[in-house]
């Protein structure tokens, strides 16, 4: 297959969770732009139109990826049907709005599952099919920049794109001699899911939100999907483990020193 935008593009197979959530439908349609077979999957139903058209390039499916059996029938299914998959986008999340301490075991199970549980099996079932079919993939994870930067009021997910870090490491680690590179984008504050509605009804919270940011500004999905893509293109040939983070500074902030407020 080949695109407009090849350089190797219009070759590539790719896998995307959470296909169906802002970030994830972004990633799809940048990579379909570049003429890449898209196969996309998410627990629950997309509600954009199939953004592959009548090409024959994008599928999307509905899977419960904290179901290894499902999610690995399901990646068998796309090997079938369009070969080994040389890029896997793992994009699944969702956020609790709790103190840890404050948190019932349902939601803890729950925010994990979604964060951790259904990065870890699409990423076994990806790489497994890219060591059998000798191919020399690429693997990104939708990370947060709440990995390293505590949020209590959602403990649960900080804990859960921790872990997510360091499975994205260890397996760059341990597949590096596969040829097979694995890293991690690790947003900010995004114009996305709950954040995007929260933003747009309360515009004295989006203004508040921007002042803490030294950049003065959020992500929107497309931005995401443009260091995906970085990390998942042909043109990519060592760097593995790595994590992107775009917050627009929020990292390197503190009460001490938030940054320059000169405008």
């Amino acid at each position: 297959m080949s695109g407009a935008h090849d350089d190797g593009w219009g070759h590539q197979v790719a896998v995307v969770t959470g296909a169906a959530g802002d970030i994830g439908r972004e990633v799809v349609e940048q990579l379909l732009a570049r003429g890449v077979a898209v196969a996309g999957a998410d627990l629950r139903p997309s509600t954009e139109e199939d953004p592959g058209g009548a090409s024959g390039r994008y599928r999307f499916d509905l899977v419960d990826l904290t179901d290894p059996r499902a999610t690995e029938e399901w990646v068998a299914s796309v090997v079938q049907e369009w070969g080994v998959p040389t890029i896997g986008v793992l994009s699944t999340g969702v956020s609790g709005n709790a103190r840890l301490v404050d948190t019932s075991p349902e939601e803890w199970h729950r925010v994990l599952g979604a964060c951790l549980d259904a990065a870890f099996f699409p990423a076994r079932a990806v790489i497994r099919a890219m060591i059998r079919g000798g191919v020399r993939g690429r693997v990104v994870t939708i990370g947060s920049w709440a990995a390293h930067a505590p949020h209590p009021h959602i403990g649960a997910y900080s804990v859960a794109k921790a872990g997510l870090r360091m499975l994205t490491q260890t397996l760059a680690l341990d597949h590096a001699a596969d040829g097979i590179l694995v890293n991690e984008v690790a947003p900010g504050i995004v114009e996305a899911g709950l954040s995007k509605a929260l933003l747009e009804q309360d515009p004295a919270l989006k203004q508040r939100t921007e002042a803490a940011i030294p950049l003065g500004r959020t992500l929107l999905p497309a931005q995401v999907a443009r260091d995906v893509l970085h990390l998942a293109s042909p043109q990519n040939l060592v760097t593995t483990g790595a994590v992107i983070v775009s917050d627009g500074g929020l990292s390197l902030a503190s009460v001490m020193n938030p940054g320059r407020s000169d405008g």
